[in-house]
């Protein structure tokens, strides 16, 4: 009986360590560290090859930047939200011929749909982290 308890204990601590936050990475509380020293940057480029594909990535930075060159359609898919903290920020900066699109998959994404490129070939697209999901917060296609 104990065993089992200690193996309920152990689980439950391993998933809370694994779980997205609901608080910033930066210190709100007195005293706490607000001065974004401890604050990540990351950055990553994806090339469409021919085809349908997908770029699955889990966001563990304060801010992660995701360059797109376009061949015909991308699909964009979080594949977890256990490192995003809430006010963490995802841009996507996609490039290619006008019809070329950018897709945002799975559920933990809430955005607009699918993102266009017209006759100029570009499209820069924010995500805020809420804490649960990816909320779109601006998108400029040109």
């Amino acid at each position: 009986m104990k065993k089992i308890f200690i193996l309920i204990a152990i689980t439950i601590i391993s998933v809370g360590a694994f779980a997205q936050s609901t608080a910033p990475r930066f210190g709100i509380t007195p005293n706490s560290d607000n001065t974004g020293r401890l604050l990540t940057y990351a950055y990553k480029s994806f090339t469409d090859a021919t085809a349908a594909d997908t770029a699955k990535v889990i966001p563990a930075a304060y801010s992660s930047t995701y360059r797109v060159s376009l061949t015909d359609s991308l699909g964009i898919q979080i594949t977890s939200v256990g490192s995003s903290y809430a006010d963490d920020d995802i841009t996507v900066i996609a490039s290619g011929a006008s019809g070329t699109k950018v897709k945002f998959i799975g559920s933990n994404f809430i955005s607009a749909g699918t993102a266009t490129l017209t006759a100029g070939g570009r499209a820069i697209i924010r995500f805020k982290f809420d804490g649960a999901k990816w909320v779109e917060s601006s998108r400029v296609v040109q």
